[in-house]
């Protein structure tokens, strides 16, 4: 199989950002008119790399994202705003923002709770480990007592 052109620094540099940006190795691979392979060579080359880009990017729409929010929050706190502002208008902010203060949350103690999960999986050093939710009663007896069967022979 022939091989392209090999890329210069300067396009293997924006690939791996825009990859970071949009985390889609077939868009990026449209945008640059290069193989999905070539995209995937660049990109896992230098995961580390891209990684740490994706996370900036991210951390910069982020940022973005809560100026806006606090241009908007000053702008709805003007007493003219306010004046001029409904009931039903009022109460929808008001629950818009308690539903995204609630969220926010939420995935603060999702990533506590992947965090802990973590550690618990390295801290057991390896060792294959599980717990096992069984809803039926009888599923659990049998799994229980294959287990006391096995431990019986050991």
């Amino acid at each position: 199989m022939a091989q392209g052109k090999k890329l210069d620094d300067k396009t293997r540099e924006e690939i791996k950002a825009f990859y970071a940006l949009c985390g889609n190795m077939n868009e990026t691979a449209r945008k640059f008119k290069v193989s999905v392979s070539t995209v995937h060579k660049i990109v896992t080359e230098e995961k580390d790399e891209v990684e740490r880009l994706r996370i900036q990017k991210k951390e910069q729409w982020i940022e973005e994202a809560w100026r806006t929010i606090n241009l908007y929050m000053q702008h709805v706190q003007d007493p003219k705003v306010i004046a001029k502002t409904s009931a039903r208008d009022s109460a929808i902010l008001i629950g818009t923002l308690h539903d995204k203060m609630l969220k926010a949350q939420e995935l603060d103690l999702k990533r506590q709770e992947l965090e802990l999960k973590r550690k618990e999986v390295e801290e057991a050093g390896g060792a294959a480990t599980r717990v096992v939710i069984v809803n039926d009663v009888d599923e659990m007896r049998k799994v229980l007592h294959e287990r006391c069967q096995d431990d019986s022979d050991h």
